[in-house]
Order: C-alpha cells, then sequence, then structure tokens
C-alpha cells in the first residue's frame, strides 16, 4: 500500500469501510456539519455594548452623587448638633444670669437695698367686666 491510499482509509475496530472516494470528501468541504448556529451579527453587538456602557456610567455617577450627598447630611447633621449644644450652653447661661438669688446678690454688692416701703399704684385704663380694657389706638367716637 502506498501512503497516499493509507490517508483515505478508515480503520474502525470491529469492521472495516472502504475509503472515500476523491470526490466524495471533495462533495463536504466548505459544509457546517457541527450543528451550531451562525454567530450573531455585530450590528446589534455595538449598540448593546454602547448602551451598557451609558447604563453602567449613569449608575456610577448616581452611586457618586448619593455617596456626596450623604457625606453633607452627615456633616449638617454634626453642625445642627452642635448648634443644638451651644443653644443649651446659653439657654443655662441666661438662667443664670436671671437666678433671683444671683441677682439679689449683685444687687447687694453694687450699693442697692431692700425697699422700705411697696406702693401699689391701681391699673388707670376702665376695665370691661373683669377683664381691663386694652385697645391699640384712641377708642371709638373719640376725636383725632
Amino acid at each position: 500500500m502506498s501512503a497516499s491510499s493509507g490517508i483515505g482509509r478508515v480503520k474502525s475496530p470491529g469492521h472495516s469501510r472502504p475509503a472515500p472516494s476523491m470526490e466524495d470528501r471533495n462533495a463536504w468541504i466548505g459544509i457546517d456539519l457541527s450543528g451550531q448556529r451562525r454567530p450573531r451579527r455585530t450590528r446589534y453587538l455595538v449598540p448593546l455594548l454602547m448602551a451598557t456602557l451609558i447604563t453602567a456610567l449613569g449608575i456610577a455617577a448616581l452611586r457618586i452623587d448619593l455617596i456626596r450627598t450623604r457625606y453633607a447630611l452627615a456633616a449638617a447633621t454634626e453642625r445642627e448638633n452642635a448648634l443644638i449644644e451651644q443653644q443649651r450652653a446659653l439657654i443655662a447661661h441666661r438662667r443664670q444670669l436671671r437666678d433671683p438669688v444671683a441677682l439679689a446678690v449683685q444687687a447687694r454688692r453694687r450699693g442697692f437695698r431692700p425697699a422700705a416701703r411697696i406702693f401699689s399704684v391701681p391699673d388707670p385704663s376702665p376695665t370691661i367686666g373683669s377683664a381691663p380694657a386694652v385697645t391699640a389706638g384712641p377708642r371709638e367716637g373719640a376725636p383725632r
């Protein structure tokens, strides 16, 4: 046997088949027998990749904006807590300044003395029923 006739011969265990002729072999050239689909066209792949990229960039920008907002919110909360503490300190200081005992001590140091006599003056405004009459301007019918 020559080398060329040995190439075309297929040996299989159990039985032997005759080698296909050259015409039969050439008839199968270029035919895809793999059973797989043809690859997808790249016409749809590029827009799909672009849409995916734009979506990913949008999500990344949104996340960065959310993180920036959270940091700003945390800073504002810290500032608010500091102002609340400052307000509490100022309220406590004001209450100390308005304490009657502390005011009496300061008044004695500055030469003030307790009142020897207290005069009670009645309210000069006319009363309607039991409440005093208070108006923002002259009475009705009064000349201007």
